[in-house]
C-alpha cells in the first residue's frame, strides 16, 4: 500500500473516534456549561483532523485542497487551544471563562477568515501561520498556567487530583496539536492520533463524576515496571550463569538447569514476599495491620464516656497511621422540623465549633441518612445533586477543611460523622483505606451513643443547676419586691401624711387668726404660699401613683415635633433651687447636636426630670451631675445622666426599675424632695422606663457598685429614636448584639 493509503486510514480512524466522542456528548441530555464547552472543542477537533488529513493527501486531492488544509491547520489549532482553555476555566470554576471564550474565539475567527481570504482571493501578504502559531503557544501556556495554579492551590486531595488529571489531558492534546504545526510531512498525522488520547480523557472527565487517581495510576505503572525489571534481571542472571555453572560443576546441562531453577525458587519466593509488602506500602499507603489496629481501638474505646476524649482517641488513632492534619467528630441531632444538626467536637487542628444545620429538604440529608457510605467534600462541592444543597450547608462543611466524612450509626440511625482532613501525602483516600475507616466508624457507634447519653445527663444536670439558681434568684427578687411593697405602704403613708399635716396646720392657724380678727394681708399671702407647697407635693405624689397605674394598662402618648435641648431645659428647671442648695454642679453637653425629634414632650420632661431627681438624691453635697447626648446611628441617639453619687449595687440595677422598689434602709427615709438619700414612693424610675419604652427606646444603668465613702457614681443610659413609635426598641446594646450573634451561629 502506498503512503497515502496509510495516511488516509490514520486520518479516517482519528476522525471516526473524534466523531464518536462528539456524538456521545451531542445526544447527552441536560448538558451543562462544561459539557457544552467540551462539545464545541470536539467539534473543532473534527475540522482540525480533516484539515491535517487533507494537507497530507496530495495523491488524491487537488493542490488547492491540500494547500487550504495546510494553511488552515495553524488557525484551527489556535481554535482548539481557545476551546481547551475555556474548558479548563470552566472545570476549575474560574468566573472569567466567558471573557476568555469570547476574546479567544473572536481572535480565532478573525485568523480563520483572513486565512481563507488570502488563500482564495489574493496571495498571502501577512504571515498568518506564524501569527496563529504564536497565539496558539500563548494560549497553551495560559492553560498550563491555570492548571498549575489550580494544582498547587488545591487544599483537598480530590481537587488536586482533578487538576493533575486535566494537566495530563492537556499534555496529550497539546502534544498532538504541536506535531501538526511542525514541518514533518506525512508524520503530521501522528498528531491527531496522540490528540485522540487527550480527547478521550476530556470526554471521560465530562461524562463521569469520579476521575481516576492519577498518582495511583502512575504508581501502579511504576510497580509493574519495578516487578517486571526485577523478574527480568533474575531470569537474565540465571541464563547468563547457566553456561558458566555447567563448565564449573562438570554436570549435564539438564541437571544444572534443575538446580538453578530450584535455587531461583528459593531466592525468589522470600524476595517476592518482600517486594509485595514494599509495593503494598508504596501503592496503597497501608503499612500497618488493619485487623490489629481495629482490635486495639475497640478495646480502648469500650469504656469511654466522654465525647471529647472519644473524639481525640478516634482521630489520633487515624492520625498515627495516615498522618492527617485535621479531624473531628460531628454529633448528629434531629431537629424539630425533621432536619439535622451537626455539632463539631474538635480533636485535631483548628476546627470551627459552629453547628451546621441541614434542612429537611436538603439532598445532603438524604445522602447522610439513607446511604451508608462515606461522603467526600469533593462530592459536596462538585456532585450535580449535592450542589443543589443550600449554600449555607456547603459553606459550613467547607469551613471545616475536611476531606472525608464517615457515617457513625447506632441503633439504626445516624449518630454522627467521623470527619478527617487530607492526608499528609496529598493523595485521595484509597479504597482500602476507606474500607478500613468505615470499619473504624462502625466500631465507634456504640461508644458514641454511650458518650452522648452521658453528655445528655451532664447537660440535664447543668440545666437543673441553672434552673435552681434562677429559681433562687427569682425567689430573692420576689422577696425584695414584696418588702418593697410593704415599704411602699409605710413610705406612701408618710409621703401623704406629711403634706396633709402641713395643710391641716396652716388651715388651723388661718382659722384661729380669722376668729381673732388679727389676720393681715401679709399673713394671708404667707399662709397661702405655705399651703400651696404641700398641695403641689401632694399633687406630684398622686400623679406619680396614677402614672404608675398606667404602666400595665398603657400610657397615652401624643407624639409631636420637638427638640431634645428644649425637653432637657424644662426637665432641669424645677431642680435649679435644689442644685443651688445642695451645691451640686450640673453640666450638659451635646444636646444641641441632636436634630429635631418627634416625641411626647411632656412625658419626656417627666422621665428626664425623674432621672435628674434620682441623681440629686443620691449625690452628696458638692457633687457633679453630667447630662450628655450623642447620635448612635441614623435612627437612634443616646442620652446619659451621670453622677458622682454613692452608686448602685449589681443586685439592685434591675430592681430599681420595678414599682415601689427603693434602695437603702427605710428608716433613713427623708421627707424632702431632694435631700441626700431622700426616699420617695419608688415610682420615679419605673415611670421613666415606661415613658422611654413607650417611645420605642430603652434604658439601663451602669455603676461600679455601692460605696458611700468612695462614691463611684452611676450612669443612666437612655436610647431613643429620632421618630418615636409604639413598640419594642430595635436598637441592641453591644453585649446583646454579641449574644444574638452567638445564638445565630449556634
Amino acid at each position: 500500500m502506498e503512503t497515502w493509503g496509510y495516511i488516509a486510514i490514520a486520518g479516517l480512524a482519528a476522525g471516526l473516534i473524534h466523531l464518536t466522542l462528539f456524538l456521545i456528548l451531542l445526544f447527552r441530555r441536560g448538558k451543562e456549561a462544561q459539557e457544552k464547552a467540551a462539545l464545541a472543542y470536539l467539534g473543532f477537533s473534527l475540522v482540525w483532523v480533516a484539515a491535517v488529513a487533507f494537507a497530507n493527501l496530495e495523491a488524491i486531492f487537488l493542490p488547492v485542497v491540500t494547500e487550504t488544509g495546510r494553511a488552515l491547520t495553524p488557525a484551527l489549532a489556535l481554535t482548539l487551544s481557545v476551546g481547551y482553555l475555556t474548558c479548563i476555566a470552566l472545570f476549575l470554576e474560574y468566573p472569567f471563562w466567558p471573557l476568555l471564550a469570547t476574546a479567544g474565539y473572536t481572535w480565532a475567527a478573525v485568523l480563520l477568515a483572513a486565512t481563507l481570504f488570502f488563500q482564495v482571493l489574493s496571495p498571502q501578504a501577512i504571515p498568518l501561520e506564524q501569527v496563529a502559531g504564536f497565539s496558539w503557544a500563548a494560549l497553551t501556556l495560559a492553560a498550563v498556567g491555570l492548571l498549575g495554579y489550580g494544582l498547587f492551590t488545591s487544599r483537598l486531595a480530590f481537587h488536586r487530583n482533578r487538576a493533575l488529571y486535566w494537566l495530563l489531558t492537556a499534555s496529550a492534546t497539546t502534544a498532538g496539536q504541536a506535531l501538526t504545526l511542525l514541518p514533518l510531512g506525512p508524520l503530521q498525522l501522528v498528531g491527531p492520533l496522540i490528540h485522540l488520547a487527550g480527547a478521550i480523557a476530556l470526554a471521560r472527565g465530562v461524562l463521569t463524576f469520579w476521575l481516576p487517581n492519577v498518582k495511583g495510576a502512575l504508581r501502579a505503572i511504576l510497580r509493574f515496571l519495578f516487578l517486571f525489571l526485577t523478574t527480568a534481571a533474575l531470569l537474565l542472571g540465571a541464563v547468563l550463569s547457566l553456561e558458566q555453572l555447567t563448565s564449573l560443576l562438570a554436570l549435564p546441562s539438564e541437571t544444572v538447569v534443575v538446580l538453578l531453577a530450584l535455587g531461583l525458587a528459593l531466592v525468589y519466593l522470600p524476595l517476592y514476599q518482600f517486594l509485595v509488602r514494599l509495593v503494598d506500602r508504596l501503592l496503597t499507603g497501608i503499612g500497618f495491620d488493619p485487623a490489629q489496629v481495629l482490635r486495639d481501638y475497640s478495646q480502648t474505646i469500650s469504656t469511654m464516656m466522654d465525647l471529647e476524649q472519644l473524639a481525640r482517641t478516634v482521630v489520633q488513632t487515624v492520625a498515627q497511621i495516615l498522618e492527617i492534619q485535621r479531624g473531628a467528630l460531628l454529633i448528629a441531632n434531629e431537629t424539630e422540623r425533621g432536619g439535622l444538626t451537626l455539632r463539631p467536637v474538635p480533636a485535631l487542628g483548628e476546627i470551627p465549633i459552629e453547628p451546621i444545620e441541614v434542612e429537611p429538604i436538603s439532598p445532603l440529608l438524604v445522602r447522610l441518612k439513607e446511604e451508608d457510605r462515606p461522603l467526600f467534600q469533593y462530592e459536596v462541592e462538585m456532585h450535580p445533586v449535592l450542589r443543589a444543597a443550600p449554600q449555607r450547608e456547603r459553606e459550613g462543611l467547607r469551613a471545616l477543611g475536611m476531606e472525608i466524612y464517615l457515617p457513625i450509626r447506632a441503633e439504626g440511625g445516624l449518630a454522627g460523622l467521623l470527619a478527617l482532613g487530607p492526608q499528609k501525602t496529598g493523595e485521595p483516600y484509597s479504597p482500602r483505606i476507606v474500607e478500613f475507616l468505615m470499619t473504624l466508624a462502625h466500631q465507634t457507634g456504640v461508644a458514641l451513643q454511650n458518650a452522648r447519653l452521658v453528655a445528655g445527663l451532664q447537660e440535664l444536670n447543668e440545666q437543673m443547676r441553672r434552673l435552681n439558681e434562677d429559681l433562687r434568684s427569682a425567689y430573692e427578687r420576689l422577696e425584695r419586691l414584696d418588702r418593697a411593697k410593704t415599704d411602699f405602704l409605710n413610705i406612701a403613708s408618710h409621703e401623704l401624711r406629711t403634706p396633709l399635716t402641713q395643710i391641716r396646720g396652716y388651715t388651723d392657724i388661718l382659722n384661729e387668726l380669722a376668729h381673732t380678727g388679727t389676720l393681715t394681708q401679709d399673713q394671708i399671702a404667707r399662709i397661702t404660699e405655705n399651703l400651696s407647697r404641700p398641695v403641689r407635693r401632694l399633687e406630684r405624689i398622686i400623679n406619680a401613683m396614677m402614672d404608675a397605674s398606667l404602666l400595665e394598662t398603657g400610657m397615652s402618648f401624643r407624639f409631636a415635633p420637638t427638640t431634645l435641648a428644649g425637653v432637657m431645659r424644662m426637665a432641669i428647671e424645677p431642680w435649679q433651687e435644689a442644685l443651688k442648695e445642695r451645691r451640686i454642679t450640673l453640666t450638659t453637653r451635646g444636646l444641641e447636636d441632636i436634630p429635631p425629634i418627634r416625641a411626647d414632650m411632656d412625658r419626656l420632661i417627666q422621665a428626664f426630670s425623674n432621672l435628674i431627681s434620682n441623681a440629686i438624691k443620691f449625690t452628696p453635697d458638692g457633687g457633679r451631675i453630667t447630662i450628655e447626648a450623642r447620635p448612635l446611628d441614623e435612627e437612634y441617639f443616646e442620652v446619659t445622666v451621670s453622677d458622682t453619687g454613692i452608686g448602685i449595687s449589681p443586685i439592685d440595677r434591675e430592681l430599681i426599675f420595678e414599682k415601689f422598689y427603693r434602695v437603702g434602709n427605710i428608716d433613713l427615709h427623708s421627707s424632702g424632695d431632694y435631700k441626700f438619700k431622700g426616699g420617695g414612693p419608688g415610682l420615679g424610675l419605673p415611670i421613666a422606663r415606661g415613658v422611654i419604652e413607650g417611645h420605642g427606646g430603652c434604658i439601663w444603668v451602669e455603676s461600679p457598685g455601692y460605696d458611700e465613702e468612695r462614691c463611684p457614681g452611676s450612669t443612666f443610659h437612655v436610647v431613643l429614636p429620632y421618630h418615636a413609635y409604639r413598640g419594642p426598641c430595635r436598637w441592641k446594646r453591644p453585649e446583646e448584639r454579641g449574644n444574638d450573634t452567638g445564638q445565630q451561629s449556634g
